[in-house]
């Protein structure tokens, strides 16, 4: 099981990155190194039970996280995709859609019958870590959504009156550079995508609207939305200059634009090329 562990690991990783659509985009730095903190201590937890109790602690409570990360995995990509993974399972590459069920179910496992004294406590203290910052940054949205609240309707848009009463935060930068920076929808046509995925700000959009641009209700989700087209087979960049200018004018040391594309097929290979 160890070695399938990392073969389905690797093919995950794998099949989100060099095929055609990647589902899942670039992780921002902290999602990152939780995701690869988790994962690695699953991957190597066989290979500890000889070593210090510590460190075999520490990789419980780093697995811990794992189950929240497999739920959000399985929401962002629809429970649908379980589905369309057994229907379509002879093509081995829809199983994917599993690999987050698998993961997540093993190290749940490992905290409920570890032997080691308190390991169902320590397990619970990593589930517990994301929801503790998830809850931080829900307590920031409603900052924002306040601050947007507060001004007349006429100036809900207007960039001089949002930037006299936003606060600068990490979660008004996510939401002000959303379209051309952070990516917070799934959405199979949505043309070049912002190539950063923060998970924390799309748990909090998805609580208050849909998961796409095109949908009712997605202005009110995200009070930092300027404006917006439907859904293209290709963005173009002007309209995106309203989202840019609020962008620049609250974050102005921020950089406008990642240094990566969302995946390596043409569209989001046009993000590249974009200039801000």
């Amino acid at each position: 099981m160890p070695v399938l562990n990392i073969l389905l690991v690797l093919g995950a990783y794998a099949g989100n990155e060099f095929l055609s659509m990647q589902l899942f985009c670039q992780p921002v730095r902290w999602a990152a190194l939780v995701l690869l903190a988790s994962v690695g201590a699953f991957l190597v937890w066989p290979w500890l039970p000889a070593r210090p109790r510590l460190l075999r602690y520490l990789a419980l409570l780093l697995q811990g996280a794992l189950l929240p990360i497999g739920i959000y995995c399985i929401w962002f990509l629809g429970p649908g995709a379980l589905v369309v993974g057994l229907v379509l399972g002879f093509l081995l590459v829809p199983l994917l859609a599993w690999v987050p069920v698998v993961v997540a179910g093993q190290a749940v496992w490992r905290g409920l019958h570890s032997a080691l004294p308190g390991s169902i406590v320590v397990f619970g203290l990593g589930v517990s870590g994301p929801l503790l910052a998830q809850g931080w940054a829900e307590w920031q949205f409603q900052q924002v959504e306040a601050a947007v609240a507060a001004l007349p309707p006429s100036q809900r848009y207007e960039l001089a009156a949002l930037s006299r009463v936003l606060p600068r935060t990490y979660m008004a930068e996510r939401l002000a550079g959303t379209l051309f920076k952070y990516h917070n929808y799934f959405d199979d046509f949505d043309g070049w995508r912002p190539p950063l995925h923060d998970p924390l700000v799309n748990v909090c959009l998805w609580l208050r609207a849909g998961q796409q641009y095109n949908k009712p209700g997605v202005r009110q989700a995200n009070p930092l939305l300027m404006g917006h087209q439907p859904i293209a087979p290709i963005w173009p960049a002007n309209v995106l200059s309203e989202q840019v200018a609020l962008y620049k004018q609250l974050f102005p040391q921020e950089p406008v634009k990642a240094d990566c594309a969302c995946s390596h097929n043409g569209d989001a290979q046009g993000y590249l090329y974009w200039r801000p």
